[in-house]
């Protein structure tokens, strides 16, 4: 792959920033600002720009997107974090950056509010029982 690795102290950079907002992804989608500067200052040519949908399940991407350079890196750099890693698994989430260079994190399997019920019921009955 092309250009592979060049992004990836970028998404070092904002690493902490990301951990923290895809823990808050299970309440609401999170997006944060990047700036253009930053991917062009990386020195990679990319004529289509910084655009990607990454869908990642399980800590693993489920589509082509993890081809382009720029998402190849960021996956790389939540998986080579222990904490990002285990949180990865069992979700599915989405990572998307746009041509204004805003990243969109969103959270596909959210548990609707009947399963969150059913669970509280089952705790509640284990306890008192």
């Amino acid at each position: 792959m092309r250009d592979a690795g060049v992004y990836t102290q970028l998404w070092k950079k904002y690493l902490p920033v990301i951990r923290l907002l895809l823990k808050k992804t299970a309440d609401t989608d999170q997006k944060l600002q990047i700036y253009k500067h930053e991917f062009a200052s990386t020195g990679a040519k990319n004529k289509l720009g910084y655009i990607f949908n990454l869908e990642i399940v399980n800590g693993k991407a489920v589509n082509k997107s993890a081809a382009i350079a720029v998402s190849f890196d960021l996956l790389n750099v939540l998986n080579d974090n222990a904490l990002t890693n285990e949180w990865l698994k069992g979700k599915n989430v989405k990572i998307s950056v746009n041509k204004a260079c805003e990243l969109t994190m969103i959270y596909l399997n959210k548990p609707d509010a009947s399963e969150a019920i059913v669970e509280e019921v089952i705790t509640a009955e284990v306890t008192s029982a």
